[in-house]
């Protein structure tokens, strides 16, 4: 049976989702978004430290003056995302295209866009004012637009330096003024395009590109994203890919970054101005409360042959593993285990994390846990700091709680591994 499986899954599945690994516009988003890092959790550290919720806290901040520094910190990261986010995806878009020597001059041109299809001029009241840029889609609302252009605009600026539509200096020019001017003609191209596509959008009911992209997408991506079957989904393919040795984090990370970031940072700006968070199921759930140490919900595996392994194997195995799992990261487990190709673990392997999950949206819905506030820690936090920063003491110690529902469901499966290392190296003892 098993062999029928592995099978199908080569033939058909593990080729479809190599194919979507190699997409270009996805390795682009998911690229870019990797890019933003340091900004993001620049962003979060401001968050935290403007709307961490204890009273005393809250008044020495705001006597001293420090609260309006922090929250401006929240405002030129979170706030301005999409600005970050369209040169971040066109840059590494362009690296996707092999155009890494104009890869800056296309993030520039995709920003540029950007900033064109934004019109100018506002009303305050009644009263109209000229020559103020809206800021509103600088932030999540004009995430989905910085996506699209990021994408797009490289491909018009490649088209142009491909087929050497470029004004060339003679040789002995320096590269710099060189590709300065060589990007003139494919710049002028992405500003009448975007000044195009700005005007005809003035002839629909949304008068923007960002309105019309965000009331469009807006709507399905957020059913999309609000539905636990969406998550569920992506954490059963990530975990099967991974069980035939496709890291499925490349195949799933570019849509949770799509689906999901926009749900984050909407959390981060609710938190930092004290609001009610609006959105339940965010990027951050991923490691936080659904794949707990990494791909597989391992951490319980690690402890179950850290504390309980018989076979000196699964001894060394968990001695040397239990750091990098409780920083969530599991390759060590996943191949030296391994959980590759290893049908005996195939069900907690799939189990683990879908568990975590369902019944972190059952007390979540409840109103037992709280939302998470959209701060996306960086791969390598410790759980219990990690659950700490993102959710507060109730979500760091609903780690300790899924780390012991992991040990649970991996434990029958791993004595029976242990089991049979056990006699391979006694007979091995044996033999020798």
């Amino acid at each position: 049976m098993f062999e029928k499986i592995q099978a199908f899954m080569d033939k058909y599945f593990i080729p479809a989702s190599n194919k979507i690994a190699a997409n270009k516009v996805l390795k682009a988003i998911s690229g870019g978004f990797a890019m933003l890092l340091p900004i993001i959790m620049a962003g979060a550290i401001g968050t935290l430290l403007s709307g961490l919720s204890i009273a005393p806290y809250q008044d020495f901040i705001t006597n001293v003056g420090l609260k309006p520094l922090f929250s401006m910190v929240t405002d030129y990261t979170t706030n301005m995302m999409a600005l970050y986010a369209v040169f971040a995806i066109g840059y590494t878009m362009a690296n996707q295209l092999e155009c890494s020597k104009t890869a800056i001059a296309a993030g520039l041109m995709s920003l540029m866009a950007f900033l064109l299809v934004i019109p100018l001029g506002t009303t305050v009241g009644e009263t109209a004012v000229g020559g103020v840029i809206i800021t509103q889609y600088f932030g999540a609302a004009g995430l989905f637009t910085a996506m699209i252009l990021g994408a797009l605009v490289p491909n018009i600026y490649n088209f142009f330096v491909k087929h050497n539509v470029v004004i060339k200096m003679p040789e002995g020019v320096p590269p710099q003024i060189a590709n300065g001017f060589s990007g003139i003609i494919p710049g002028v191209a992405v500003a009448a395009f975007a000044i195009l596509v700005r005007q005809l959008c003035t002839l629909t009911p949304f008068g923007t590109l960002n309105n019309l992209i965000y009331s469009i997408l807006r709507a399905p991506l957020a059913s999309l994203q609000s539905s636990p079957f969406t998550f569920i989904l992506f954490l059963v393919l990530c975990n099967l890919l991974w069980f035939f040795g496709i890291h499925g984090g490349m195949v799933v990370m570019p849509f949770l970054s799509m689906l999901y970031t926009n749900a984050n940072l909407e959390n981060m700006a609710a938190y930092a101005a004290g609001e009610d968070l609006p959105n339940m199921i965010t990027q951050s759930w991923w490691f936080i409360q659904a794949q707990l140490g990494g791909s597989g919900g391992i951490i319980g595996l690690a402890f179950c042959m850290l504390l309980l392994a018989k076979s000196q194997r699964y001894k060394t195995l968990g001695k040397l593993a239990i750091a990098p799992a409780v920083c969530s990261i599991s390759e060590p487990i996943v191949f030296g285990f391994p959980l590759v190709l290893n049908p005996m673990m195939f069900i907690p392997m799939l189990l683990s994390p879908l568990l975590c999950f369902g019944l972190s949206y059952l007390f979540t819905a409840i109103g037992i846990l709280p939302y998470l506030n959209g701060v996306s820690v960086p791969t390598g936090t410790p759980i219990i700091l990690a659950g700490f920063l993102t959710g507060g003491w109730r979500t760091a110690i609903w780690q300790v709680i899924l780390v012991a529902l992991q040990f649970g469901i991996y434990l029958p499966f791993f004595k029976m591994m242990d089991k049979q290392a056990l006699a391979e190296e006694a007979k091995e003892t044996a033999n020798a």
